[in-house]
């Protein structure tokens, strides 16, 4: 067999020898004739472009037991717990299950309100559904005027893109100077439509990060995440900084995010957060008494501190 002349024949071609057949990078690589190097990059490539798609059945046995244990710790309805590997980030896996959930969810004329994050671009990489034309996905915050850093409109757009619906992006940094200027900007440049159809959501589908997230994606400078801390905060929820009760009040930088309010996030039918890291069960919990959710995707070590479980190392 020989190699494909062109790139996007060798990656599908490496694609289906690796996933259709289970073959290993060397063995593609000598059927092909070329190097493992090569081979490497391409499924590497087949995966950033949406090429490749992984879809795993949710494990059973002492994850289901754990799930069904935050679920009657916290008082949510559905909980998904994946694995968790010691030292290794849990977005990839989290994004995974939470692409298969919302793949299974979304039904014709779903709006959906999606916030940002590492997880939520993972489970992208899991999301499959079938085209629903009839659809809305709604970016839930504004973005960075700088390139390189995060853009949730781009990823709702990637999303609406999967289900060959319509998107509604929220045009304007994510944080503004001042209060009034957001006022300004929602009342007077067209955005109050788009914080009406966040009213209406039927699954709103976010992350939250602990004050170090924020830090390090520069939202915060290093003095005022540790001011927040002092002040009892746990963390960040669509940019909007939450102490354990979920309450963002207190805080003078949300009144300059530009972001979909968390009290309009409790009116979406279906509220679906995604994070995990025991170092974030403080903010989830954060989350659910602020707008009670109704699905948690999460890993195992977030999951036996939210169940109140001692460690697999303890």
């Amino acid at each position: 067999m020989s190699a494909p002349s062109d790139p996007r024949s060798l990656r599908l071609r490496a694609a289906w020898l690796a996933h259709g057949y289970g073959l290993t990078q060397a063995q593609i690589a000598e059927r092909l004739g070329v190097s493992r190097a090569t081979i490497n990059k391409a499924l590497e490539q087949a995966r950033a472009l949406g090429e490749i798609r992984v879809w795993i059945d949710q494990p059973e046995g002492d994850l289901t037991a754990l799930a069904l244990a935050v679920e009657q710790e916290l008082g949510i309805p559905e909980v998904v717990v994946v694995p968790s590997l010691p030292d290794t980030p849990p977005e990839t896996a989290i994004g995974l299950a939470l692409g298969r959930l919302l793949s299974d969810r979304i039904t014709p004329g779903t709006r959906i309100g999606l916030g940002w994050g590492r997880t939520l671009t993972r489970a992208l990489d899991a999301f499959q559904p079938p085209l629903r034309p009839d659809a809305l996905v709604l970016s839930l915050l504004g973005g960075q005027v700088r390139s390189g850093r995060p853009n949730p409109g781009a990823l709702a757009a990637r999303m609406a893109a999967a289900l060959g619906c319509e998107v509604v992006f929220l045009p304007a940094p994510l944080i503004v100077d001042h209060p009034d200027t957001r006022a300004r900007l929602i009342s007077g440049c067209g955005l109050q439509a788009l914080f009406d159809l966040a009213e209406q959501l039927d699954i709103a589908v976010f992350g939250a990060g602990d004050l170090g997230a924020s830090l390090a994606l520069s939202r915060l400078s290093r003095a005022e995440a540790e001011d927040f801390e002092r002040a009892g905060a746990v963390g960040e929820i669509l940019a909007q900084i939450v102490d354990a009760q979920g309450e963002s009040d207190g805080f003078e930088v949300n009144s300059r995010v530009m972001a979909v309010g968390l009290e309009q996030i409790a009116q979406a039918s279906a509220r679906v957060l995604a994070c995990g890291g025991s170092a974030r069960a403080p903010v989830i919990r954060a989350a659910h008494h602020r707008v009670r959710l109704t699905t948690l995707v999460t890993d195992e070590t977030a999951a036996r501190v939210l169940a109140g479980l001692p460690s697999k190392e303890s």
